[in-house]
C-alpha cells in the first residue's frame, strides 16, 4: 500500500507553503472533494487534480466508498487528499483510511495534534472528553466511557508506560490513534492498539495518543467479567463497596442469588433465569478475585477443579466403568466422592461432607439417601408408613412446647422425608409447591371476600372454610382444563382407579 497525505489548504499560508507545494508536486494523484476554494487554488497553481465526481463518487457517496477509492488510486504510489479547513473531511474518512490503509497518514500543516484528533477522528459527541498528559495518567485513569487524549508522550519509553497503564482498564486489542508532530509542521497519524502502543516507535519528538470510549464497542465474554471485577477491587480506583467485601460478607449473597435463580426456574421465566445465572457467575468471579488478592487461588483453579471432578466422577463416560441407570450413577458418584475425601485426608464417612447450611428438608433427604447407599433402608414403603404412625403417637404423648415435643416433630418430619424418597418425590420441592398453592388459594379467599365487601379477619372459621373450598375446587377445575401437568387419571398398578390427591 502506498502513502496517503491530507493537506489543509485552509490553514494559514496554505498553498504558498513550500512543504505543501512539494508534496503536491510529487504526488501520483491529487484529489479534492469538490468545488470551492481548495479546487480553485489548485487550478490557479496548475496542479493536476481530480474531484470526487471525477472519480465516480456522487454527492451521496458513503465514507466507505471514498476510503476504498482513495486506497485504490495508487497502490504503490502517493495520494494527496486536499481539504479546506476543519473539520476538513466528512465523518468516517480519516478513521476509515487509518483502518483500511494499514499505514501512517501524513496531515499538514496543523497547529497541534489535538486539532486533528478532536475534529477529524469521528469523535462521538455523546461522550465526555478527558485531556491529560502522560504524567497525570500514571496517577489516575479517567472513565472508560469518555474520549481520552493523552499528551506529552515524548519517546518509546513513555509510550510503553502509557500502554501499561491503559492495559489496566482497556482490552489489549482496543484501538488507539497516535498523532506525532514533526518539526516541519506536519503530523503523522497511525492506528494501533493498547498492546501495540508498547512497541510503538516514530520519528517525531512528541506524540499525542487518542483512545476511543470503550462503550462504543464494549468488550464481552468471561475474560471481560473477570477483568471488570479486578478493576472494581483495584485499591486505588476501585469501588468502595466492592473493596470492603470478604468471603464472609458475601456468603448470604451466594445463597440469595441461588434462590432467585430457583424462583426463575419455577416460574418458567427464561429471561429472568438468564439474568440470575449471571448473578451467580458474578459471585464465583467475586470470590475468586478476593482469593487471588490473598494469594490462595485464582479463577482458573475453580474451573480446573470442576473439569477434573466431572471427569473423575463420570468414569462411565471418560473411562471403562458401567452405569446404566441414574441410580447407579449417583451410587458411584457418592463412592468416588468418599474416596476423594479419604485421599485428601478429610473425614470420609458416609454422612461426612453434607453441608449443614442446606434447607432442612434437602439436608434430611441427602442424609437419608447417603445412608441408603450402604444398605441402611426399610424393606418397603409400608414399613416407612408404620414408622410415621409410630412417630405420630410418640409426638401426641408429649406436652406442647417442650423440648421433647420439638424432638418428636423432627423425628416425624425426617420419617416423612423417607416416605417422599420411597415415592420418588423431592420433599423440598414438594413443600415449596404446597406453600405456593396455599398462597394462591389464600389470595383467592381474600379477593372473593373483598368483592363481597367482607374482611377475612372478621369472618368465622366456617365462612373461611367455604371460601377455601371454593378456591380449591376452582383451581382444580382450571388445572384439569389445562391438564398439561395434571395428575394422571389412568389405572393404578393394581388395576384399581388412581385415587385423587387432595393436598392442603
Amino acid at each position: 500500500m502506498g502513502s496517503i497525505a491530507i493537506v489543509d489548504l485552509g490553514h494559514a499560508a496554505g498553498i504558498a507553503r513550500t512543504d505543501v507545494r512539494e508534496r503536491l508536486a510529487r504526488a501520483d494523484a491529487v484529489v479534492v472533494p469538490g468545488g470551492g476554494s481548495a479546487l480553485e487554488a489548485l487550478r490557479a497553481e496548475r496542479f493536476a487534480c481530480r474531484t470526487y465526481a471525477d472519480l465516480g463518487l456522487g454527492a451521496g457517496a458513503s465514507s466507505a466508498a471514498v476510503v476504498e477509492t482513495l486506497c485504490s488510486l495508487a497502490p504503490d504510489g502517493e495520494v494527496v487528499l486536499v481539504a479546506a479547513g476543519y473539520p476538513f473531511l466528512r465523518s468516517g474518512v480519516i478513521s476509515g483510511l487509518l483502518a483500511r490503509s494499514g499505514c501512517t497518514l501524513d496531515i499538514f500543516p496543523v497547529v497541534s495534534p489535538l486539532e486533528v484528533l478532536l475534529f477529524a477522528v469521528d469523535v462521538d459527541v455523546t461522550a465526555d472528553v478527558d485531556i491529560i498528559d502522560d504524567q497525570v495518567l500514571r496517577r489516575s485513569l479517567p472513565a472508560r466511557g469518555s474520549h481520552l487524549v493523552i499528551t506529552g508522550v515524548r519517546n518509546a519509553i513513555a509510550a510503553r508506560k502509557v500502554a501499561e497503564r491503559l492495559a489496566q482498564r482497556y482490552p489489549e486489542d482496543h484501538p488507539v490513534v497516535v498523532a506525532g508532530a514533526h518539526d516541519s509542521g506536519g503530523l503523522e497519524l497511525k492506528m494501533t492498539t493498547v498492546a501495540g502502543l508498547a512497541d510503538f516507535g516514530g520519528a517525531w519528538t512528541e506524540a499525542t495518543v487518542y483512545v476511543s470510549p470503550v462503550r462504543i464497542e464494549p468488550p464481552g465474554g468471561f475474560d471481560e467479567l473477570v477483568r471488570i471485577m479486578r478493576l472494581l477491587r483495584d485499591p486505588e480506583d476501585g469501588c468502595p463497596w466492592d473493596l470492603e467485601q470478604t468471603h464472609m460478607s458475601l456468603r448470604s449473597h451466594v445463597v440469595e442469588e441461588a434462590y432467585e435463580a430457583v424462583a426463575a426456574i419455577e416460574e418458567g421465566d427464561d429471561e429472568a433465569l438468564s439474568d440470575e445465572l449471571g448473578d451467580i457467575l458474578l459471585q464465583v468471579v467475586f470470590h475468586s478475585q478476593i482469593a487471588a488478592e490473598a494469594g490462595t487461588f485464582t479463577i482458573a483453579d475453580p474451573i480446573a477443579n470442576i473439569i477434573a471432578k466431572l471427569r473423575r466422577r463420570h468414569p462411565h463416560i471418560f473411562g471403562t466403568a458401567v452405569a446404566d441407570t441414574p441410580e447407579a450413577v449417583m451410587t458411584r458418584w457418592d463412592a468416588i466422592k468418599r474416596e476423594e475425601k479419604s485421599d485428601a485426608g478429610r473425614p470420609s464417612g458416609v454422612l461426612d461432607g453434607i453441608a449443614p447450611t442446606l434447607p432442612a428438608l434437602t439436608y434430611a433427604a441427602k442424609i437419608s439417601r447417603r445412608a441408603v447407599s450402604v444398605g441402611f433402608e426399610w424393606e418397603s414403603v409400608d414399613d416407612v408408613w408404620a414408622k410415621v404412625h409410630e412417630e405420630i403417637e410418640e409426638l401426641k404423648a408429649e406436652a406442647p412446647g417442650t423440648v421433647e415435643a420439638a424432638d418428636e416433630v423432627g423425628d416425624l418430619l425426617f420419617t416423612v422425608v423417607n416416605v417422599a424418597r420411597k415415592m420418588g418425590v423431592d420433599p423440598e420441592m414438594a413443600l415449596r409447591g404446597t406453600c405456593a398453592k396455599f398462597i394462591r388459594r389464600f389470595g383467592h379467599m381474600e379477593q372473593v371476600a373483598s368483592e363481597r365487601g367482607d374482611d377475612l379477619a372478621e369472618m368465622g372459621i366456617e365462612e373461611m372454610e367455604t371460601l377455601w373450598q371454593h378456591a380449591k375446587h376452582g383451581e382444580r377445575a382450571a388445572s384439569q382444563t389445562a391438564s398439561a401437568d395434571a395428575v394422571s387419571t389412568g389405572p393404578a398398578p393394581d388395576g384399581s382407579a388412581e385415587p385423587t390427591t387432595e393436598g392442603a
